[in-house]
């Protein structure tokens, strides 16, 4: 009985919040709120408060889509403390800046690696050991950083050139980047699914031009790969970084480290995301507020209609639904948090 009472009060203190402050949000004659306005600061404390210690699925999605979009009215502010241990959790957890990816330091000859997706090793040869860059090349931290994701909502978002002013760019499964005025073209390190390099370029097994002229777009970056997550990724993922020296590119191919997702996937499991594995974006969010001291995320959205609700595509590029193995908006509801808590910057509305 007393558990029954239990559960009833924790569904009271978070349902009845939300249902009180979605009415306090609509004007008198009821109309949503579709354009940005400025929120009183009590209000968005009501906002903030409301996120920080609810869970997603007590929303339906009307509702919150309201409250995100009133989220917009209240000016974002870093909070330094929160930032500095959230930075120190990652770090005691994960240690990005030496592990995220496999270098000659963290990985020595004769070591075995274990396959983070699936069981399976790799043992460390001196020929795979020297493909490896001697030191991770994150050990320096990074100022101010943007995360670019793929979402549709970067369509007319305008934040190419806010983008290409970071001091560092993450981008996420080798984009293309025609849509400049939106996405921006700096570009310093890439991930690369290598379901995107099967599909796309046939396993590099053929003609490698296209996929030459496809990195070519980047300049100068680094592309990581999760070599060791799962044994097919392995060989397509060596063909990609042989490729790349084949044809002198200024790019470098590294790998992702198995143990660091393995570690970080335990994190996460923790915080409350039970997905069978974590995106890309949310790998690169994670490093990036361990490493850099300033972090904004762009094109971060997984819903099929803007703030607005207005369909669009769930790329900026393409309408290609993801495969069901990750959870988005429960990764996302993640990020709205940390941006509430002022440990980064999601960015959601035009630049």
């Amino acid at each position: 009985m007393v558990r029954s009472w239990k559960v009833i009060l924790i569904l009271l203190s978070t349902v009845l919040p939300c249902y009180f402050l979605f009415h306090r949000l609509q004007p008198a004659h009821h109309r949503s709120l579709t354009t940005k306005s400025t929120m009183p600061p009590a209000e968005c404390s009501h906002l903030k408060s409301l996120i920080l210690n609810s869970v997603m699925k007590i929303f339906q999605r009307k509702v919150f889509f309201e409250v995100v979009k009133a989220l917009q009215g209240c000016p974002w502010k870093e909070d330094y403390i929160e930032r500095s241990l959230l930075k120190e959790k990652f770090g005691n957890c994960c240690n990005a800046s030496f592990s995220m990816i496999v270098t000659q330091e963290n990985t020595p000859i004769g070591h075995t690696i274990n396959y983070d997706g699936m069981k399976g090793q790799k043992s460390v040869t001196q020929s795979l050991h020297s493909l490896f860059p001697k030191k991770s090349p994150f050990q320096n931290p990074i100022r101010n950083c943007a995360v670019v994701g793929n979402g549709g909502i970067l369509n007319n978002s305008f934040c190419g050139a806010e983008i290409d002013r970071a001091d560092f760019v993450f981008r996420l499964n080798l984009p293309p980047l025609n849509w400049t005025d939106d996405v921006g073209t700096k570009t310093d390190v890439v991930t690369a699914n290598p379901s995107i390099l099967i599909d796309r370029f046939n396993s590099l097994r053929e003609k490698r031009k296209p996929f030459i002229t496809w990195i070519k777009n980047y300049g100068s970056t680094l592309i990581i790969l999760p070599a060791f997550s799962y044994l097919p990724n392995t060989d397509v993922s060596l063909r990609t970084l042989y490729t790349i020296e084949d044809f002198d590119l200024n790019s470098k191919v590294v790998f992702f480290n198995p143990d660091y997702l393995r570690n970080l996937t335990t994190y996460w499991k923790d915080m409350g995301i039970k997905s069978s594995r974590l995106s890309s974006g949310l790998m690169l969010v994670s490093a990036a507020i361990e490493i850099c001291e300033k972090v904004t995320l762009y094109g971060f959205w997984p819903f099929s209609h803007s703030l607005d609700g207005v369909p669009i595509l769930h790329h900026y590029y393409d309408n290609i639904l993801p495969k069901p193995v990750h959870s988005m908006p429960t990764e996302f509801y993640q990020y709205l948090q940390m941006h509430v808590q002022g440990t980064l910057r999601l960015k959601l509305e035009q630049c």
